[in-house]
């Protein structure tokens, strides 16, 4: 997939993240949207599973990255854009605003064995690319990056596959067509290599 394309299509479409949703459903039989796990946002509550340490050196970058050290703001990871419970798994919808410096500097620590459902090649490129700034508050890149971290990582400590993630302008998703058996199979195709740790 071409993710850096000259598509005019918008990559903040509404009808597109509600399209996914309703792909989703047809495909797996059920999809939430905006589905909160209460899992703790802390890193000290991970400190003693494999991705404790990781944890803690992405705070500590993003922390002395601008001197933003009070970036996490909610006691709990926000919800997931997409959840769907069999077999368990969360899709995140990433606009242009998730492709920043400090999203690239988190990426940059994640271990290179970890399994993802992205191409960490492409989501690096686009956070060079699109490099961008939300300074509304003046930490939100921080926290979007944290949060974004964590629901990439926290779900593999229950068991879950890997967080799929699709780039909203990569592909005019509005266009998909859920009764149709050509694009169902598409859309499974780009899910399934993505739950397989293999974008």
């Amino acid at each position: 997939m071409n993710v850096l394309n000259d598509n005019p299509h918008s990559a903040h479409c509404r009808l597109c993240k509600q399209r996914v949703a309703e792909m989703l459903g047809a495909i797996y039989g059920g999809c939430e949207q905006n589905y909160s796990f209460g899992w703790s946002a802390s890193p000290r509550d991970y400190a003693k599973t494999p991705i404790g340490a990781t944890l803690e050196r992405i705070q500590s970058s993003l922390e002395n990255f601008r001197g933003n050290r009070d970036f996490i703001k909610s006691p709990l990871v926000p919800p997931c854009d997409y959840y769907v419970s069999d077999p368990p798994f969360i899709l995140e919808f990433d606009e242009n605003q998730h492709f920043s410096r400090p999203r690239l500097i988190a990426l940059s620590l994640y271990p290179k064995d970890v399994k993802l459902g992205f191409s960490m090649t492409d989501w690096r490129d686009l956070c060079r690319g699109l490099d961008a700034r939300d300074d509304e508050p003046f930490d939100r890149d921080e926290r979007r990056a944290w949060y974004d971290t964590l629901r990439d990582l926290v779900p593999t400590v229950y068991g879950f596959a890997p967080t799929a993630r699709l780039y909203g302008g990569a592909h005019p998703w509005c266009s998909l067509d859920i009764a149709s058996i050509h694009d169902r199979k598409r859309f499974l195709g780009w899910i399934s290599t993505r739950l397989a740790g293999n974008p």
